[in-house]
């Protein structure tokens, strides 16, 4: 669900910034944090982080009444994976590693653990670069710019990502075994 919000949401703030003033966009985007908030039936920290960073979001956006406080959304949600990433990294308990329990049919050999545990620091670096592009598309002050990259873009880093993971364990790490 937190997918298809995130992929909607740039675009759908700059529509309704078109039709409505930023404090009716802003009181809106709070009452749609509190309904999906509330609709969830898991309440732990992972799933309510998102909704709360909505409602949070449109407050500030409402009392400062600036737009630029709606575009930090998209960034705060990027600050948030990151710091899952470390501190699962630095549990022990990788975020990697529960995804490729997941997608892998058969269970992984302590080797494959070891690599995917490691491989968290490379999705670490990954998530700085993204972190980064964020950034700098805010400080470009470019709308257009900021829809694409807080829609889909960043979403294409992590693919390339995902790609150079693959082709890394296919290429490197599975012929050294």
């Amino acid at each position: 669900m937190h997918i298809l919000f995130s992929f909607l949401y740039a675009p759908i703030v700059v529509v309704l910034l078109g039709y409505f003033d930023i404090k009716t966009v802003a009181i809106g985007l709070f009452g749609f944090g509190v309904l999906w908030l509330l609709s969830q039936k898991k309440r732990e920290i992972k799933t309510t982080i998102f909704p709360l960073f909505y409602m949070a979001v449109a407050l500030g956006a409402y009392f400062l009444d600036d737009f630029l406080v709606l575009k930090f959304l998209p960034l705060l949600i990027s600050l948030a994976f990151i710091f899952f990433l470390i501190a699962s990294y630095f549990d022990n308990d990788s975020i990697i590693l529960h995804f490729a329990r997941k997608i892998h049919k058969r269970s992984l050999s302590v080797a494959e653990e070891a690599y995917v545990n490691r491989s968290t620091i490379f999705w670490i670096a990954l998530a700085s670069v993204n972190i980064l592009l964020h950034v700098s598309i805010l400080l470009l002050k470019n709308d257009h710019y900021w829809i694409i990259y807080s829609s889909f873009g960043w979403y294409l880093v992590f693919i390339l990502g995902g790609i150079v993971q693959f082709l890394h364990r296919h290429f490197i790490f599975l012929k050294r075994l």
